[in-house]
């Protein structure tokens, strides 16, 4: 059985949501193929500090223009994702980013998601903040990206992660 769990939105209705499993086969629900990241595509997640203070942050803006210090170093970065495809959003149609990390990486992953449960994060490619939420739940296979504006910024952002058109 798939467990997913949704990560509660902190801003603009951004949202992330995971799954602990591997999903069910592609007979049983249709998944849109991924492609492998730019291995320059500078994709991380990291936690929010609660002070810009905190030892070991770098400061992004978020899509408001509020700084947000994000602890280093990030918990998942592009190295961990083994596929990117653009789906779309049950609730408002708008694109999605689905990420499916590496068999290798998921441990990983799942550790350190399973540490930061209730905890702010941002999801960030290259500079851009493209959300930011609280961890609902541990993951470690796959990721949603929701909330970005429109299918265009989904099919931009897919295109500045991949190098393809979707």
């Amino acid at each position: 059985m798939r467990s997913c769990l949704l990560i509660a939105t902190m801003m603009l209705g951004a949202g992330l949501s995971a799954c602990t499993q591997a999903p069910p086969a592609p007979a049983a629900i249709e998944t849109p193929a991924g492609v492998a990241p730019l291995a320059n595509a500078r994709i991380q997640m990291r936690e929010v500090a609660e002070d810009a203070r905190h030892p070991g942050v770098t400061t992004l803006k978020d899509r408001d223009g509020n700084v947000l210090p994000l602890i280093e170093p990030a918990f998942i970065t592009t190295a961990d994702i083994a596929s990117v495809a653009v789906g779309s959003d049950g609730t408002t149609g708008h694109g999605t980013l689905i990420l499916r990390f590496t068999d290798a990486a998921a441990p990983r992953i799942l550790a350190a998601t399973e540490a930061r449960v209730a905890k702010r994060v941002a999801f960030t490619v290259g500079d851009q903040v493209l959300n930011v939420a609280v961890i609902a739940g541990p993951f470690a296979q796959s990721m949603q990206v929701s909330g970005l504006d429109s299918n265009e910024e989904a099919h931009r952002l897919y295109t500045e992660i991949t190098g393809k058109a979707p």
